[in-house]
């Protein structure tokens, strides 16, 4: 590869890196073309990208970045997995792949918000809940204290009304 060549891919993967919110590293081993096919396309469903570089150019795209922790996990066979919205909803697809590839793809780690973080720490991230879970919880959450207060005010009109209607009580004597 020309140095131009080289200068082109880092430019690139800066590029990428300048939006991504997450980075995670992975090891994958015998991928056929059509798993990573696979891979691609989940990735590209959750606002990501599965892209696969030689390690000294990803250490000179991340040279300077909020991801250059990332550095020393680069040894060996590695691919970047870049998350540019939710970077919970990437990392359980990532984490999800790893386990129905029979672990052909294997987390080394990764950069959310200039902090590295394990293996272990990527799998506990795979088990929160995405933004959208959190949101519509928010959302109950705002909607309750509104619902309370609507029945508190027509509680009092519903009690009058089930004592309108109520039957006459035929044990009492009706005011002679």
């Amino acid at each position: 590869m020309k140095a131009s060549e080289k200068a082109e891919v880092v430019e690139a993967l800066r590029e990428r890196l300048s939006r991504a919110k997450i980075m995670l590293l992975t090891s994958p081993r015998g991928l056929t073309v059509a798993e990573a096919t696979e891979l691609r396309r989940r990735m590209r469903s959750q606002a990501g990208e599965f892209k696969v570089a030689k390690n000294t150019l990803m250490r000179r795209a991340v040279g300077e970045t909020e991801f250059s922790a990332i550095t020393p996990l680069l040894e060996g066979q590695t691919a970047l997995v870049l998350g540019y919205e939710d970077p919970v909803a990437i990392t359980k697809a990532v984490v999800a792949y790893a386990k129905d590839s029979n672990e052909k793809v294997e987390i080394l780690g990764g950069v959310l918000d200039g902090a590295l973080l394990t293996a272990d720490a990527v799998q506990d991230l795979a088990k929160l809940e995405s933004m959208d879970q959190l949101r519509a919880k928010l959302i109950g959450l705002l909607q309750t204290p509104a619902q309370q207060l609507v029945r508190l005010l027509n509680e009092p009109g519903a009690a009058l009304a089930r004592v309108l209607a109520a039957p006459p009580d035929s044990g009492a004597p009706a005011g002679d």
